[in-house]
């Protein structure tokens, strides 16, 4: 069994491939063909034709050649315009559904469905194909009215009471669910959980056990009076009635699966074990299913602003081949909050884009760094990479890991996958998205091993390793010379195209010759092309763009707002205070933004199927590479310093200075800040009482000078006056003084 891809146009998504089997009969050229036989990435076509050819192509170009066609495979598209009676008919079975009735509700089951059949169809159930409807019921000269109204006179007329509605139900019910919609459903009815117990009761008795899921463990008694307060408080004198016994109390708990005291662990209540009977995800061929999931990574590192932060990593793995198709780490750290009622910013985790970028990832090939050892090139490994780059010339040169395009993924139900930008995302590349029940890791147990796996052969063996939980964390482990981030998420990749595609996975055995060694993820991804072919999807620039996250703005004359960013350029002008079309949108044009490359935004046109790009206004002042985070930091340190969001000039500066900071790595002569040490109250004699507690202390900074004088200072050594000179004193000297002045302290 082979996939082929169809052709893209512009603007559309990769669409889900065709399945073509061998004996499948083809048009290919204007010509029909017999496929034969599938031989790695080439097909052996039997030319059904008089005169033509046979013929030995290769898959890729048999896809995208025009006018190609499965003739004997439907696709989803096709109409069925005429339906003979008797192919209707035969899709009315699944009367095994009966089984296990009891004899009065199969009768009535088996007696509705002659009747409906004969509405429906104009035959009964008993009818041969070659009998002819009676002219009451005939599709061609009565209406569906009309046949109900019919029906419902001969059952009076053999003594049962239906109304024309009571058929007509009947009806819709069999379209809806088939022979069990017939099926009586008080006679199938089974005994009550809660016994004789209230139903409102025990809808409050789980409300208060969710209530205190969360506390310390304890005992049925306590479960009871809790139950009994509740009862009080919301049925008041007849709460007391309602209540059950204790005994009863007791089994009650017992049926309804609710565990207390002793029955529990400190680990939880068991609901992360699944239900029996127990079975492995089991698959056929790559891609048929694949397992995506998040976790701590347990290893510390430094993120952009040179601070340190733990990790996560999200990977998507293969269930048969046991690939790891694609794994990105992302920091996770707190944000900080300039006051109580403020947001929280500069705290980062995992985020939906980086899911999005998963997926684009899963879709094209891992090329080879410089630095990276030669081990991990797809051109010495177990790929078959002679046949890959034959159809598909990305793989020249790229790395040892194989290209899988999920035709299922297997997810939690965390807000990251859980979101409509991944649903979305998943709907354009047609990948159907199963989610797997809630606590129950185990129905995703591949990807939750593989984890397990990477912390142990990977984790570990880096500085900064934390260990899983407190009790095995060393003393100074964020003293040691941590990682950064991107210099993780390289060793990652390196590691996967070495370290695990190239390792024997236990799991990976020949069902029939068991003794023989296990064979590597890439050794299984080779005998799957062989048996099944290789066809690459490529994504096209529009389609990596729409896989960024999508948000709803308004092309002002200023531009794009977008969390507190300007973007403008000559290219948006037309849409500027402008209706978008969108139904319900208003002036709102659908923006797709890169939350790691958020220099640029892209406005998507859907009239035209155009983009138009617009830049930040103030990145000359940033001049570097950049991201959401640094700029959420940069907020948080000009908010606690008095700015405002809307100074975007300012917030750029600060990034700019946090970039260079981390260039410049941590400071290794700033000492730290000792942490202020509770002593606890006061004893002894009371401290002497500080006679200036109540001056305020001066503040320098603000000390203004003394005014200055307003007599010139040369006038101050200028001589006094004259005056006349009273009688009895000296004339003045050759000095300018008195006679009587001079003497021993003249000279002073």
């Amino acid at each position: 069994m082979v996939a082929c891809g169809g052709v893209l146009m512009a603007g559309q998504a990769p669409a889900r491939p065709v399945v073509v089997t061998v004996g499948n009969a083809v048009r290919w050229r204007g010509e029909t063909y017999l496929v034969t036989a599938l031989q790695g990435g080439s097909v052996h076509l039997l030319s059904q034709d008089a005169d033509g050819e046979d013929a030995v192509v290769l898959l890729d170009s048999l896809s995208r050649s025009l006018g190609f066609a499965v003739l004997d495979t439907p696709r989803p598209d096709d109409t069925i315009t005429d339906v003979p009676a008797v192919a209707v008919r035969q899709s009315l079975g699944g009367a095994a559904v009966l089984e296990g009735l009891s004899d009065k509700a199969r009768e009535m089951a088996e007696f509705w469905l002659d009747h409906v059949l004969e509405v429906h169809t104009g035959l009964p159930g008993f009818a041969t194909p070659s009998t002819e409807p009676r002219p009451c019921y005939d599709l061609e000269r009565t209406t569906l009215r009309q046949r109900y109204e019919t029906k419902a006179a001969e059952l009076c007329a053999a003594h049962h009471r239906v109304s024309a509605a009571t058929v007509e139900r009947k009806r819709l019910a069999w379209l809806a669910h088939g022979v069990w919609g017939l099926v009586d459903k008080r006679r199938v009815r089974g005994p009550s959980t809660h016994g004789r117990v209230d139903e409102r009761v025990v809808k409050l008795l789980w409300k208060v056990h969710q209530r205190h899921r969360k506390r310390s463990v304890g005992t049925r008694s306590r479960l009871f009076e809790l139950l009994r307060r509740a009862c009080v408080r919301k049925f008041k004198k007849k709460g007391e009635q309602l209540m059950p016994s204790r005994a009863t109390f007791y089994r009650l708990l017992d049926r309804l699966g609710i565990l207390c005291g002793r029955e529990t662990g400190r680990q939880g209540t068991g609901s992360h074990r699944p239900e029996p009977p127990f079975t492995l995800a089991m698959a056929t061929t790559p891609g048929e299913q694949v397992q995506i999931d998040t976790t701590p990574l347990d290893v510390l590192g430094v993120d952009e602003t040179g601070r340190v932060v733990s990790l996560e990593l999200t990977a998507a793995i293969d269930v048969v081949s046991r690939s790891i198709l694609a794994a990105v780490i992302r920091p996770k750290s707190i944000g900080t909050k300039a006051g109580s009622h403020s947001r929280r910013r500069g705290g980062r985790a995992t985020k939906a884009v980086d899911a999005l970028l998963l997926l684009a990832e899963m879709c094209t090939p891992q090329p080879m760094r410089p630095h990276w050892s030669p081990r991990a090139g797809a051109k010495g490994s177990n790929l078959p990479y002679a046949q890959l780059v034959e159809a598909d010339e990305r793989m020249e040169g790229a790395a040892a890991r194989p290209v899988i395009i999920p035709e299922m993924i297997v997810m939690d139900n965390g807000k990251v996958f859980a979101g409509r930008a991944f649903m979305d995302a998943c709907a354009q590349l047609g990948i159907c998205v199963r989610p797997a029940c809630y606590n129950s890791p185990t129905h995703k147990a591949i990807i939750e091993r593989t984890f397990g796996s990477i912390k142990t052969l990977f984790s570990q063996f880096l500085p900064g390793y934390t260990g899983k939980d407190l009790q095995h964390r060393g003393k100074d482990v964020a003293g040691e010379r941590l990682w950064r981030v991107d210099q993780i998420n390289d060793f990652l990749q390196q590691w996967i195209a070495v370290g695990w595609q190239q390792r024997p996975h236990e799991e990976l055995r020949n069902p029939f010759l068991p003794s023989m060694p296990p064979r590597t993820p890439n050794q299984m991804f080779a005998a799957h092309v062989a048996s099944s072919g290789y066809v690459p999807v490529r994504l096209s620039a529009e389609d990596r763009l729409r896989l960024l996250p999508t948000a709803w703005v308004t092309v002002t004359d200023k531009g794009i707002r977008l969390d507190n960013r300007t973007y403008d350029s000559r290219a948006i002008s037309p849409y500027r205070n402008a209706r978008s079309g969108w139904p319900g949108k208003g002036q709102r044009w659908p923006v797709r933004y890169h939350p790691y490359q958020p220099e640029k935004v892209w406005l998507e046109d859907h009239r035209n199927g155009t983009w138009a790009e617009a830049d930040f206004v103030y990145q000359r002042l940033i001049g570097d590479e950049w991201s959401e985070h640094i700029w959420d930091q940069a907020t948080a340190a000009h908010l606690n310093k008095g700015g405002s969001t809307r100074d975007e000039a300012a917030i750029a500066r600060v990034v700019c200075s946090l970039l260079e900071r981390a260039g410049r790595g941590p400071s290794r002569t700033a000492a730290p800040q000792p942490a202020p040490v509770d002593r606890g109250m006061v004893v002894g004699p009371q401290p002497i009482e500080d006679p200036y507690r109540n001056i305020p202390a001066p503040d320098y900074q603000h000390i203004t000078s003394l005014p200055s004088m307003d007599v010139d200072l040369r006038q101050l050594c200028l001589p006094p006056a004259r005056f006349p000179r009273p009688e009895g004193l000296s004339q003045p000297g050759a000095d300018g003084q008195p006679d009587g002045a001079r003497g021993p302290q003249a000279g002073i």
